[in-house]
């Protein structure tokens, strides 16, 4: 089986620089390249790669097991570097998600990369055998799709796309290196649009979105419904979203829609015209499908937080609620505005909460609350601060 003792990462993006770190974490050294800066003078051409490094060492949760880990990764930039990628044995592509940036790209790694060297790119969910149509049979019997999630050393998952040309000894030589010394779990998908867990959670995040918009919900109220409380994890949906990059999540969104054709119509997922376009360019995006209401400029490779944005540009309803005030029909409406918004996007829920709903003569937002997922008890009532499911709240 073939071994792998150094590796190459081309892209210092969010996750370019982290998978980069989480090598080191490995103990493997490796270069990770980007491009050179316009107008950049000789001291300052590997700024982006540099730059790259240096969030991923100052990024929380960490990135590196520990901070003298760093050194094993070199920074260089695509210009003056690229003859280093005939030192490595396995080089990971992880530049912006757009198929003619990659494949002009891996024409040049290409003419310099030593025979057999495995190469493979870390795309979101492009087809990973229509990035490599046209190139030599020895890079395409050594190309195949290794998709990371964010942030790489704490997210087990690594989805493997081979492609139909794709030797199975290069195959099984990263499988062995990523299941043993970096600790993934690996799971093998089909080069179709968005693999696997990104054709599932983009389909979520939308449909989260849709009953958002349908519903009049704010972004607290969904990350509070969306989070510790139904058994999933405390980001949620925005600060997830947050997490992975806006210009991510505009991309991923971009290829289902425009690829996909057998998910459920009816649901009208597709996002508003030009917002995802919007994101990609960093432009303004007012009322879009992320917020309703959010206008924030949004720039693609360094997003801002949405949810600290709409902090500041998005004053919060007034929530009233029996403790604070008088007004018991708001409360009851908002009760049932919670029941509808937990029965359709948890169909499972949405069939057990009438049962819990009935003995407990409550609605399904304070069943699943009395029943003990109380995690969103910090939220509380926007008025008085009691939290919610307290005796305080009881419905009428």
């Amino acid at each position: 089986m073939k071994r792998i003792h150094k590796v190459a990462v081309l892209g210092a993006g969010t996750m370019g620089a982290r998978i980069a770190a989480h090598f080191a974490n490995a103990c493997v050294p490796s270069y990770l390249l980007d491009i050179v800066p316009p107008d950049a003078e000789r001291a300052t051409r590997n700024k982006i790669a540099a730059g790259g490094l240096e969030a991923a060492k100052k990024s929380k949760p960490g990135a590196f097991f520990e901070p003298s880990l760093a050194r094993l990764v070199t920074v260089g930039n695509f210009e003056d570097d690229l003859k280093r990628l005939a030192e490595v044995d396995w080089i990971v592509e992880a530049v912006v998600e757009n198929l003619e940036i990659k494949r002009g790209l891996l024409k040049k790694v290409e003419a310099v990369r030593r025979p057999g060297t495995i190469i493979t790119t870390n795309t979101s969910g492009l087809p990973v055998g229509k990035i490599s149509e046209g190139f030599s049979d020895d890079f395409r019997r050594a190309w195949f799709g290794t998709h990371f999630f964010n942030p790489p050393r704490y997210m087990r998952l690594l989805e493997i796309i081979p492609t139909a040309e794709t030797d199975r000894g290069a195959l099984d030589a990263v499988v062995h290196f990523s299941d043993v010394q970096l600790g993934k779990g690996i799971v093998f998908a089909k080069d179709t649009p968005n693999f696997i867990a990104n054709r599932i959670g983009t389909f979520s995040v939308l449909n989260v979105m849709r009953l958002m918009q349908e519903l009049d919900f704010s972004i607290e109220d969904v990350d509070a419904l969306t989070g510790q409380t139904v058994g999933w994890p405390k980001s949620a949906t925005f600060r997830t979203i947050d997490l992975v990059g806006l210009d991510i999540l505009g991309h991923v969104v971009s290829n289902m829609t425009e690829n996909v054709r057998d998910e459920r119509g009816d649901l009208k997922l597709k996002p508003r015209a030009g917002s995802t376009k919007k994101v990609q360019q960093g432009k303004k995006m007012s009322g879009s499908p992320l917020t309703g209401r959010l206008s924030s400029t949004i720039r693609a490779r360094s997003p801002s937080s949405l949810l600290s944005t709409w902090r500041r540009t998005w004053k919060k309803p007034e929530r009233a609620c029996a403790c604070c005030s008088d007004s018991t029909e708001v409360r009851r409406k908002r009760a049932i505005r919670l029941d509808s918004f937990c029965g359709r996007l948890f169909p499972i829920y949405g069939r057990i909460a009438p049962i819990a709903s009935r003995k407990l003569q409550i609605g399904w937002w304070k069943s699943i609350v009395r029943c003990g997922l109380d995690s969103i008890g910090s939220w509380g009532h926007s008025n008085c601060g009691t939290p919610l499911g307290s005796k305080r709240q009881s419905v009428a």
